[in-house]
């Protein structure tokens, strides 16, 4: 069930951008999130839309306290039970009314109080794009920056090509064009914590993906936060699933990159699962790598995998032990 306390801010201007906060045992890093909205410098009107995941800390103490001195600015989605990163991120981005969604999730911040103002700039004066994004930092919880510059492409547009090899854009640099997650599959629920590649697919297959060369973004990376810190075997096991998915919104026409991308995915899997001693599960995760795209796609890669694969798992059987791990 959910509770929500979204009250319409009072005034009648409709916002030009939303910005969509999710959260879930938050308090101690939602009023720096907070703090850098509503430090941004614009023209136009700029309204929040927190969306708290039943938190049990006091994470929508916080934002009530900040809705109580910005009554006219900030809406709260409040739920009694925990709803899941994947189904809060959708029904606040349902929520927002400006025409624009920014993404920031509660423990990142932004840095430049322009970054709204240019960000918007950009795509009102190119209808064709239908997201932008920025370079970001990455930092510690205690502020020690662990990257200047992130990610590692160069700045411009992009599109389907690129999206499908690598989810480009960091979520907390994200505008995009409000609507896009109208067009997610059912299956988007079942991908966490893949919570931003599939709208990124869904704006490249609109139009285009634009990367500002500035850095304009904060964002904390703690130990044990993030399901992505689980390690790569985790990672990639995930972003074959988000291929597997997303197969089916895309075009016929690049539905053979989808299923090769996957397939590297699966090259990936193999991999680690021998470096844990998985030698039964690195080969078929091997056979899935050389089954999913077409044949002659990565042909020599796939056959170097499945060939280590089944080799280790012959010397492991023959060294009679028993014990694998997915045995």
């Amino acid at each position: 069930m959910m509770i929500d306390r979204q009250n319409p801010p009072s005034s009648p201007v409709q916002p030009m951008v939303s910005v969509a906060i999710t959260a879930y045992n938050s308090a101690q890093w939602l009023s720096r999130a907070l703090d850098s909205v509503l430090a941004q410098q614009t023209s136009f009107p700029v309204e929040i839309v927190i969306g708290d995941d039943c938190s049990q800390d006091s994470t929508l103490e916080v934002a009530l306290n900040y809705r109580s001195r910005h009554p006219s600015r900030i809406r709260i989605i409040a739920r009694m039970a925990n709803a899941g990163i994947q189904r809060n991120y959708y029904e606040t981005f349902e929520a927002c009314t400006g025409k624009y969604i920014a993404w920031l999730d509660a423990d990142d911040y932004w840095t430049d109080p322009a970054k709204l103002a240019l960000q918007v700039e950009v795509m009102e004066a190119d209808p064709t794009i239908q997201l932008s994004g920025h370079y970001i930092r990455v930092v510690s919880s205690d502020g020690i920056v662990k990257q200047e510059r992130s990610p590692s492409f160069p700045p411009g547009s992009y599109g389907m090509d690129e999206i499908l090899r690598s989810c480009t854009v960091p979520s907390v640099s994200a505008v995009f064009r409000n609507g896009l997650q109208r067009e997610l599959p059912a299956a988007y629920f079942d991908l966490a914590p893949v919570t931003e590649w599939p709208i990124w697919v869904l704006a490249a297959l609109h139009g285009r993906i634009e990367m500002l060369d500035r850095v304009m973004a904060d964002y904390m990376h703690t130990p044990g936060s993030s399901a992505w810190s689980k390690g790569n075997l985790f990672a990639h096991i995930k972003e074959a699933e988000f291929f597997d998915k997303i197969e089916d919104v895309v075009p016929p026409v690049w539905r053979r990159r989808v299923r090769a991308e996957k397939g590297k995915r699966y090259e990936a899997q193999a991999y680690w699962l021998r470096q844990q001693g998985d030698y039964l599960g690195s080969r078929h995760a091997a056979l899935k790598a050389f089954l999913s795209p077409s044949p002659a796609d990565n042909l020599a890669s796939k056959t170097k995998s499945l060939l280590a694969a089944t080799f280790h798992e012959a010397k492991w059987r023959c060294s009679g032990k028993t014990r694998n791990t997915s045995a």
